[in-house]
């Protein structure tokens, strides 16, 4: 499960959106839209990333220790989902940006977690699949949350997405061990 103290971050984070400064109130809506937008990808990638970890722990394939980290990997997903949700809770005009963002290489990457959990129910991976598919989803996930990190101005979401990226890579160290101790 996610530490506790990646939550507090992300909870101050959300709660920062509230506070965020703009004079027009077009720009305001269209600003909050832009976030809302992106905020639902992130949390349709994580429940995805959720969903594809869960599917990998049932493989006959692996090794039960490896289905554990899978599935324990599979639950922060869920909480790093929830926490992305629990910015969407806001009302209107209260998260923004001062730019467009460009959502390409975020729905880029849903559409692969998409694509990698279709294989994975239609398909039994071996562990050095599983590993590597996971290895460099990770590496994608913690590329995508510092990257978030640096679109925002407000320094809690900075910290939200850099606590994410955090939780990615730890997820990737834990993926690399299991890769040193499996193959």
């Amino acid at each position: 499960m996610l530490a506790k103290s990646n939550f507090v971050p992300c909870a101050l984070a959300c709660l920062q959106l509230l506070f965020y400064p703009i004079s027009d109130k077009i720009k305001r809506e269209e600003s909050y839209q832009i976030v809302k937008k992106f905020l639902q990808i992130c949390v349709e990638i994580e429940e995805m990333a959720g969903r594809t970890y869960r599917q990998l722990s049932k493989s006959k394939n692996l090794p039960g220790a490896l289905k554990v980290v899978l599935e324990n990997m599979a639950d922060d997903e869920d909480a790093h989902a929830m926490q992305l949700r629990f910015a969407l809770r806001f009302p209107a005009g209260t998260a923004l940006v001062d730019k467009q963002i460009d959502r390409a290489p975020l729905e880029a990457l849903l559409t692969r977690v998409k694509e990698l959990h279709d294989k994975t129910c239609h398909q039994e991976l071996d562990v050095r699949q599983a590993l590597e598919m996971g290895i460099d989803l990770e590496q994608d996930f913690c590329d995508a949350h510092i990257g978030n990190s640096m679109t925002f101005r407000d320094e809690n979401l900075r910290k939200m997405f850099a606590a994410l990226a955090q939780a990615d890579k730890i997820h990737r160290q834990k993926l690399l061990d299991a890769k040193e101790k499996f193959l």
